[in-house]
C-alpha cells in the first residue's frame, strides 16, 4: 500500500482590498460628518442652561437657527447676527428663507440655537417667522447645569 505525502501548500495571501475599499468609505463619511456638524454651529454661543430641558429624540429634519450676539453689544440698534449653515440671513428674509425650507421638507424641525446673553426681543421675530413660514416644530437648546 502506498502512502500519500500532504500536497504542499501554495502561498495563502489574505485578499485586503475589500478591507481596504471599507476603510476609504469610512474614514470618507467621517470626515463628511464632520464638516456637517462644524457647518451647523457656530463657536462663541454660549448656551443657556437648563433644569427641565428634555433631549431632542428625533434628530431628524432639523434645520439649526444659531443667534449670535454682536460683537460690540446691543448699543447703536446692533442685531444678532442670524446664521444658518455658516450663511447669515436677513431678518426681514428669515420668513422667506423658511417657508422654502418648508416646501422642500414639510417634515422639518427647528432647533433654535440663542446665547444665553441675547435679549428675548431679539429671539421673538425667528419665532415669528417660524410661525409666519407654518413650522409647528420649534426647539430651543439648553444644556445642562453643571
Amino acid at each position: 500500500m502506498k502512502i500519500r505525502g500532504i500536497k504542499p501548500m501554495q502561498d495563502a495571501h489574505v485578499n485586503v482590498t475589500p478591507l481596504i475599499d471599507i476603510i476609504m468609505c469610512l474614514i470618507i463619511f467621517f470626515l463628511l460628518v464632520g464638516h456637517i456638524a462644524k457647518a451647523a454651529s457656530v463657536k462663541g454661543i454660549k448656551i443657556p442652561a437648563a433644569k427641565n430641558g428634555k433631549d431632542l429624540r428625533d434628530k431628524s429634519n432639523q434645520l439649526i437657527i444659531n443667534l449670535v450676539p454682536p460683537t460690540g453689544g446691543y448699543g447703536n440698534d446692533a442685531m444678532p447676527s442670524i446664521l444658518i449653515w455658516s450663511n447669515r440671513i436677513p431678518e426681514n428674509q428669515l420668513a422667506a428663507y423658511l417657508r422654502k425650507q418648508k416646501s422642500d421638507n414639510p417634515a422639518i424641525k427647528v432647533v433654535l440655537r440663542a446665547d444665553r446673553s441675547i435679549p428675548y426681543r431679539f429671539i421673538a421675530p425667528v419665532l415669528i417667522s417660524c410661525a409666519q413660514a407654518r413650522i409647528a416644530s420649534i426647539h430651543f437648546m439648553t444644556r445642562r447645569p453643571g
